[in-house]
């Protein structure tokens, strides 16, 4: 019982170190940023990544902890959209042609569009311009988001996102 309460402890100890620190930018979000990561020198920077690379910075992550947070951090929202829009880019291109729908919405979001008065600006100004944000048919994932974020900065409710 008391073996497992000080593991416990331990854990939360640990969770509240890794939750409160920066990422270093040599290895990256993980735990092992937050136990090696503020000595950059060739060791600790060795152990950082090594400790990263085994699972710790996957959980950080999916979890936005150790440093891997979407403000501030490794993983960028930036880059999520740009994931979302390789997976999903033919339903993107039908639903902003049609100016809404659920792909678009979770999309929206990615794009940084929180309430529900961007997102309608956000579907509205992607029919509108679709022709400038689709000029192709076969169009990849990353000129379209190029093109998208032209478009949006051109929209002064959007140009801050």
């Amino acid at each position: 019982m008391k073996k497992g309460l000080w593991i416990m402890l331990a854990g939360l100890a640990l969770a509240a170190v890794v939750h409160a620190a920066d990422t270093n930018p040599n290895i990256g979000c993980g735990f092992g940023t937050r136990l090696f990561g503020d000595k950059n020198t060739k060791i600790p920077l060795i152990l950082g990544a090594t400790t990263n690379g085994t699972y710790t910075q996957t959980f950080g992550i999916s979890s936005e902890t150790a440093g891997c947070t979407a403000k501030g951090g490794w993983v960028k929202n930036e880059k999520r959209a740009e994931a979302y829009a390789e997976v999903n880019l033919q339903k993107l291109s039908k639903e902003m042609a049609q100016g809404g729908g659920e792909y678009l919405s979770s999309f929206a979001t990615l794009m940084g569009c929180q309430d529900m008065t961007t997102k309608q600006t956000f579907f509205k100004l992607s029919q509108q311009k679709y022709e400038s944000i689709f000029t192709a048919a076969d169009i990849d994932a990353m000129t379209m988001l190029r093109n998208l974020r032209t478009v949006m900065a051109a929209e002064p409710a959007l140009a801050t996102l």
